[in-house]
Order: C-alpha cells, then sequence, then structure tokens
C-alpha cells in the first residue's frame, strides 16, 4: 500500500471516529430508548432499498465523472474509470469532499495521467453537485421561508467563482502573483495544466448538464428519506418536505467544509423535522437522520473502502506482472 493509500486510511480512520462521537453526543440528548424503539420500527427491506437509491445516485454521478474524463480527451476502460470512482467514495467524510482527489492520485499510478489534469474534475464534481442540491432545496427555501437570505448569497458566491474561473485574465493575473511566491511558485506549469482542465469543464453547456444531472442523483436520496420518514410513522403529504430537509442539511454539511458534514447535516437534520412538525420530539427526528445517514454517507464509505481495496488488489497484480525494468548504463 502506498503512503497516500496510508493517508487515506488514516483520514477515514479519524473521520469513523468523528461520527461515533457526533452521533454519541446526538443520542445523550434524547432518549436513548425510545431512539432505539424508532430504529426498530424501519424494516431492514426499506434500509436495503434506501441503499439501492444510494447506488442510483453513485451510479448517475459516475457517468458524469467519466464524462469529465473525455471531454478532457481522456480515455480509459468503464469498469476501470468505474473502479477509480468507487474507490473515490472512502473520502466522503473529508472536509467538503475534496479528499476524493484521491480519484486523480490512483489515475496517476495506474495509467500513469497527470494529477494537474484530473484533479479540477473534483472541483467541478462538487460544485455541481452543489448547484443541484439548491435546485432541490430552492422551492423549499421559498416556501418555508428558510435561511433565504444566506441560501441566496451563497447561490451568488458560486456564480460569482464560476464567472471568475471562466475569465482567463484574472485568473492569468493571479497565477503570475502565484509564480512570484516560494515553494508554490515552481509548480506554475501544473496549475496552467490544472487551469485548462478547469475552463473545459466548467463551460456553461457541460456545467448545466451536469447540474441536472447531479439534482436527480441527488433526489434518488431524497426519495429515500421520504420512504424512511414514511415507515416512521410521518403522514402525507410528505415528499415535498423530505426533499427540503434533506437537500438543505445536506447543503449546509456542505458548506460547513466539517468532515463529512458531520453534527451539522445532521443536527440540521434533526432540527427541520421537529421545526416542520413532521415529529413532535428529537428520538424519531434522530432515528430518520440516523438511517438516511447511514444509507447515504457511510453505506458509501463501507462502498468506497471495498473499491479501494479491490484497486490495490489488481494494481498489486499488475505492478508485479510488469516489474521495473532496471535502468543499465553505456558502461554495462
Amino acid at each position: 500500500m502506498t503512503n497516500e493509500s496510508s493517508n487515506s486510511f488514516r483520514r477515514l480512520i479519524y473521520g469513523l471516529l468523528l461520527g461515533v462521537l457526533v452521533y454519541a453526543l446526538f443520542a445523550l440528548a434524547a432518549d436513548a430508548g425510545e431512539l432505539l424503539r424508532h430504529l426498530d420500527r424501519v424494516p431492514v427491506i426499506v434500509i436495503i432499498g434506501a441503499c439501492g437509491l444510494s447506488s442510483i445516485n453513485y451510479g448517475l454521478r459516475f457517468l458524469k465523472w467519466h464524462a469529465y474524463l473525455h471531454l478532457l480527451g481522456i480515455r480509459i476502460g468503464l469498469g476501470h474509470s468505474l473502479l477509480v470512482f468507487l474507490a473515490g467514495l472512502i473520502m466522503a467524510i473529508s472536509p467538503g469532499k475534496v479528499g476524493e482527489v484521491i480519484k486523480s492520485v490512483l489515475l496517476k499510478r495506474s495509467r500513469d495521467i497527470s494529477i494537474a489534469r484530473t484533479a479540477p474534475i473534483v472541483v467541478a464534481e462538487r460544485l455541481t453537485d452543489l448547484l443541484g442540491l439548491f435546485v432541490l432545496a430552492g422551492l423549499g427555501i421559498i416556501v418555508f421561508q428558510y435561511g433565504v437570505v444566506a441560501f441566496a448569497l451563497t447561490l451568488v458566491g458560486i456564480f460569482i467563482l464560476l464567472a471568475v474561473l471562466q475569465s482567463p485574465s484574472l485568473i492569468e493575473a493571479l497565477l503570475d502573483l502565484i509564480e512570484k511566491l516560494p515553494f508554490i511558485g515552481r509548480y506554475r506549469s501544473d496549475l496552467d495544466r490544472a487551469y485548462s482542465s478547469t475552463q473545459t469543464l466548467l463551460r456553461w453547456r457541460p456545467l448545466s448538464a451536469a447540474t441536472i444531472l447531479s439534482a436527480i442523483a441527488w433526489s434518488m436520496e431524497a426519495f429515500a428519506f421520504a420512504w424512511i420518514l414514511h415507515h416512521l410513522g410521518v403522514s402525507s403529504p410528505l415528499l415535498f418536505e423530505a426533499f427540503f430537509v434533506f437537500s438543505t442539511s445536506t447543503l449546509l454539511g456542505a458548506l460547513s467544509f466539517l468532515p463529512g458534514g458531520l453534527g451539522v447535516t445532521e443536527g440540521s437534520m434533526a432540527g427541520l423535522l421537529v421545526w416542520l412538525e413532521l415529529f413532535d420530539n428529537l428520538s424519531p427526528a434522530l432515528a430518520a437522520t440516523y438511517l438516511i445517514r447511514f444509507t447515504t454517507l457511510w453505506f458509501g464509505v463501507i462502498v468506497g473502502i471495498l473499491s479501494f481495496l479491490l484497486y490495490e488488489r489488481s494494481q498489486r497484480r499488475l505492478e508485479e506482472d510488469n516489474p521495473p525494468q532496471p535502468t543499465t548504463t553505456a558502461d554495462e
């Protein structure tokens, strides 16, 4: 296992420990017995089905990842591309999921593709994920008058960032300043390559298509949330509220830039469920929150771990079958 792999697993362990601590603290704030009773009300088949809907989410987001590779002129096999994408889910609990840049590291190792060339894909993925969640949350934010100003300002900030990234003159001036800095200035050529990829990925047509795909992908997990809420006794109308609570709390978690949004996502989700009077106390709200987070975030981490181990196994076999040839000199 490479140093990068070891570091990834170390960060994963830290994230798991943080998750255990956060969930334990929330459980202490509720009635533990009531919490367990509500968790037991949801059939196993519903949990499996929710994981299935999350799998559809991953599948749609994989299409976005693979399309981005093609957009940059990178041609790799569909199977290997899928394996790298799923392995990246291991870093879903990194701050803002930026740890998913490990996908670029894995492609560098297995296909010798420059990290600077593919790392912007992760940036484009995160931006279009945010925009897709805004699509899902927008109507609910207006109807329920929850954080309208904050969300509007955030959305404006995202569009300003996109406009800046599409301004070559501004970025060129910024890179010229960076080039004069010690240590990072020597990476100017890599930064130029990264910006070239960024420009290609964030053109308005691929940006719009990727945002729509992201909205459809995240709606799968919102449907799973509505399904779980139904089995916890929430009566209709439900789907609208479920989409609003899920997308809004997921957005807040992402914008908090905490590992996996831990604490912020769970707290806002449970709080919104009570605020909307879908539940009259914290215990069933926490039960719904724990179940949807298990079938989305933690299920994804499990898929990422298994895929990462499979990648390591296949890469090790490849390296064993094709060992590096020793270099020779003219004297030898």
